[in-house]
């Protein structure tokens, strides 16, 4: 979505020591409301999708709103830039009215030592008022922090303080110019406090972004992919005239679509030591395929099937957020978008439910999303199915959290558990610390009386723990199901590595030792019929052939999956999806047999 900025005027009630933006005074002739309206209407007529209103301060006009309603009927989203000190109710319910979509509140740290950095007293009191009106008045609030040297102290407690309040998205800005230029930090400086309030944010269930027009590329940071969520890197981005490629993005991978370094910054500091992205995997996490939006609005809602005999075959997974408080190498999702926001994952639910599909919520990991008990118990309200959620249970650690959601009406919980111990479960997850949280969760879940599937994905890291893992689950947990995936090269996300992804021939003796395991501990074993299974004529005979299985609607894996001549001669064609064909570019096709 193309979004142009329209300041309406440039006065400000505030002083930031790192603001280059404010003036005392303004030119009438530029604020008047016509000419504001003016130079709105010639945003939108030159493709603008999305008008910014900011500053200054743009509260400080009596007609904002009657500019945002201007602005909406000219068919754009309105997102206004405040630092919301003179926001309250009844100003926040005008806006809300006049249509405004978004409230982006300046807020660089935590506390009235902020006061120093603004320049204003009582201005970090005044801000709060402000945003808890905006959200009275549901109005969607985001944050915005700058990163300069006075703020960095300020702003560890920032975090945890918004999400709170319940304000899901950080959006971080690192400027390259200020009135006192020793406000300034350099990419390095910067990147050690983005690593450590991305941490916070991880264990709080903010998303936190990186403002699109300043900040670090990523090939500052020592590791790109732990890194990537914050970007959302698209060819536009190599358009901007302010910033310039050093000769180390020679053959960075994410070269087409990211604007390279600060010409300003280079001037003042130099080139920073730079890691240019070279492994494919790492490019797919940092890159969209689009917009922000298109890609948000494709993955929001994706199409499961369920095969089983009797079961309802209609399901919808509803991806309540994209960010996650793990980093497994072979996740899908799009963990660098945003969320979609609490006003779409209703809309989604209440469609899925229109459909009569059985709804199941996801992410990345839903528990991070502060609304969850409240789109559990919209679905449950509206499905006469069950409700299911997908997570890694991390968060269930929190024994009053599962019983909120339990009260809502959750039925059942999918839930990641990829190891059998520590050193290798946070291995896969890149989380360490969680796999301990993740057996409480579980053992809150069993107790609340949510019916439990663990879900362990195989990989080259965990494939000789299957066994033990199916130990685990079967003695710790009573009733609970075990699910064996396998994991895919299934999007462009998820890397096609040897390293990642086993030869199914590697695999299949280690399901053998499981599944008798798993018989004598009276453990049942799911999943191999589902797409995140394997072939089926490579399932142990102890699983049985799958004769009882639906047949596979025609495209219904979306051409993800191939099928040999050998698949053409099986009788379970029509009941499995085949090989993958990531999975095919890695080991080939010669391992399958057909059915007779």
């Amino acid at each position: 979505m193309r979004a142009e900025q329209i300041e309406p005027h440039l006065r400000c009630n505030q002083n930031c020591t790192f603001c280059t933006s404010r003036r005392p005074t303004d030119d009438p002739r530029f604020v008047v409301g016509g000419a504001v309206l003016a130079r709105i209407t010639a945003a939108v007529e030159k493709g603008a999708r999305e008008i910014v209103l900011t500053g200054g301060e743009p509260t400080l006009r009596k007609d904002l709103a009657s500019l945002i309603a201007a602005a909406k009927r000219l068919g754009v989203r309105v997102v206004l830039e405040t630092n919301a000190t003179t926001i309250e109710r009844a100003h926040a319910f005008a806006l809300r009215d006049a249509g405004l979509d978004l409230a982006r509140v300046h807020l660089s740290g935590w506390g009235e030592a902020l006061d120093r950095v603004t320049r204003d007293p009582g201005g970090f009191a005044r801000a709060l008022v402000g945003i808890d009106a905006l959200l009275a008045a549901g109005i969607e609030v985001e944050a915005s922090a700058v990163i300069v040297r006075s703020t960095t102290s300020l702003l560890a407690e920032l975090p945890e303080r918004l999400a709170a309040r319940g304000i899901r998205l950080l959006r971080l800005v690192v400027p390259t110019r200020s009135p006192d230029e020793t406000e300034l930090l350099d990419y390095e400086a910067a990147s050690e406090t983005i690593l450590a309030l991305d941490d916070r944010a991880r264990g709080c269930g903010l998303a936190l972004k990186l403002a699109p027009d300043a900040g670090p590329p990523p090939c500052v940071f020592p590791d790109a992919g732990r890194v990537a969520h914050l970007y959302s890197l698209t060819p536009g981005a190599t358009r901007r005239t302010d910033h310039e490629h050093a000769p180390a993005c020679t053959g960075c991978l994410v070269r087409d679509r990211c604007s390279g370094l600060s010409i300003e910054h280079v001037a003042r500091f130099g080139v920073p030591p730079m890691r240019p992205v070279t492994e494919e995997r790492r490019r797919r996490r940092l890159a969209l395929v689009s917009t922000v939006e298109a890609q948000i609005a494709r993955e929001l809602v994706s199409a499961s099937h369920s095969r089983e005999p009797g079961a309802h075959p209609s399901e919808e997974i509803v991806r309540v957020n994209f960010h996650c408080n793990q980093a497994c190498d072979f996740c899908f999702v799009s963990t660098h978008l945003p969320p979609a926001g609490d006003a779409a994952v209703r809309r989604a639910i209440e469609e899925a439910a229109g459909r009569d599909a059985r709804i199941i919520l996801s992410g990345g990991e839903p528990t991070l999303n502060a609304s969850l008990v409240e789109h559990v118990r919209l679905a449950k309200s509206l499905s006469r199915h069950l409700v299911t959620l997908q997570t890694n249970a991390v968060r269930l650690d929190d024994r009053a959290r599962v019983a909120a959601l339990r009260e809502a009406g959750l039925d059942e919980a999918f839930v990641s558990l990829h190891g059998s111990r520590a050193e290798i479960a946070d291995s896969v997850t890149r989380a360490p610390g969680t796999f301990a949280r993740t057996l409480v969760g579980i053992d809150h879940l069993v107790e609340a009386g949510v019916v439990v599937t663990t879900n362990f994905v195989i990989c080259e890291a965990n494939l000789d723990d299957l066994v033990e893992t199916t130990r685990l689950v079967g003695t710790r947990w009573k009733g609970v199901f075990f699910n064996v995936s396998f994991v895919a090269a299934s999007t462009d996300v998820v890397p096609r590595d040897r390293s990642l992804v086993p030869r199914y021939a590697d695999a299949i003796p280690r399901i053998a030792e499981s599944l008798a395991l798993a018989g004598e501990l009276g453990l049942k074993v799911v999943g191999f019929d589902s797409m995140c299974g394997i072939p089926l004529c490579l399932v142990p005979a102890s699983v049985g052939r799958f004769v009882d299985l639906d047949t596979i609607p025609p495209g219904f894996d979306g051409g993800e999956f191939l099928k040999t001549d050998t698949c053409a001669r099986c009788s379970l064609e029509a009941r499995c999806y085949g090989v993958r064909r990531g999975y095919a570019e890695l080991h080939g096709t010669d391992e399958l047999r057909a059915v007779e």
